[in-house]
């Protein structure tokens, strides 16, 4: 498959258009394939390949059934001419059916990728980075991870690197969690570090830093879908804790984060 057919069929996930089953052929996929869980997330955000999603569109809208209706309207035209002002309703009638051709097409697009895509993603504005976690996190099993213990400290530094903080195991280490990967991810042009525990219990855990300039905020607590979420803003900032863990021990990991971040 191509990267453009991978594309598509990411942008069809994204708007709930496959079947059950290709559904959960690309939920394994993002079970284990990093780099596809990051190339959903930047499709999700706004970065789709109109192009190519446009193509695929007009590949499946009923073009032969609208030519045959604009030929059938074309040839009942030519009947009825009899004089120039039936040649004139004859071109207005032809311009107007190849309009509707054209508008059909561009309004299935539009109504796909028009506003709503344009802003990053169905609900525009109103789906923030840490929601983006939340989903991001759901495809996420304890044989997601793979890091080999060497590279976690090289990890470490360069997701640091990119966050303009110094992360070492020691700064980020979590009581009772194993501290599988680190990767650096990227939303809306701001660099997003993505930091990786594993619960015995329950799973995955994440802790998320963006580098977004945001404004400082007092951690809250919340829970999305079957997920607990702490999160925090300081120095331009924003912090995520989530995990499938309950609310209350999901606060406490933050609040020891948020005592060294």
């Amino acid at each position: 498959m191509s990267e453009d057919d991978e594309d598509a069929r990411l942008v069809a996930y994204i708007d709930g258009e496959l079947d059950k089953d290709e559904r959960a052929a690309v939920e394994e996929r993002l079970t284990t394939d990093a780099d596809l869980r990051a190339r959903l997330m930047r499709l999700r955000e706004g970065e789709r390949p109109f192009v190519a999603a446009f193509e695929a569109l007009l590949e499946r809208a009923p073009v032969e059934r609208l030519q045959a209706s604009l030929a059938e309207h074309v040839a009942r035209q030519e009947r009825r001419r009899t004089s120039m002002r039936d040649s004139w309703t004859l071109r207005t009638g032809v311009l107007a059916a190849a309009a509707a051709i054209i508008l059909f097409c561009a309004g299935i697009a539009i109504g796909r990728y028009g506003p709503g895509w344009l802003a990053g993603g169905p609900e525009g504005g109103d789906e923030d980075w840490r929601q983006s976690v939340v989903e991001y996190a759901a495809f996420y099993t304890p044989e997601t991870f793979g890091s080999e213990p060497a590279s976690k400290p090289k990890d470490l530094a360069l997701v640091g690197a990119k966050l303009g903080l110094p992360l070492t195991p020691e700064r980020i280490a979590l009581a009772n969690l194993e501290f599988k990967d680190a990767q650096i991810l990227n939303f809306r042009g701001a660099p997003l570090g993505e930091l990786d525990y594993l619960d015995p219990a329950t799973g995955p855990v994440l802790f998320c830093i963006i580098r977004d300039s945001e404004p400082n905020a007092a951690m809250k607590t919340e829970t999305r879908g079957e997920f607990a979420v702490a999160s925090w803003a300081r120095d331009g900032r924003g912090y995520i804790v989530i995990g499938k863990l309950p609310v209350k021990q999901i606060a406490e990991l933050a609040n020891s984060l948020e005592q060294r971040f």
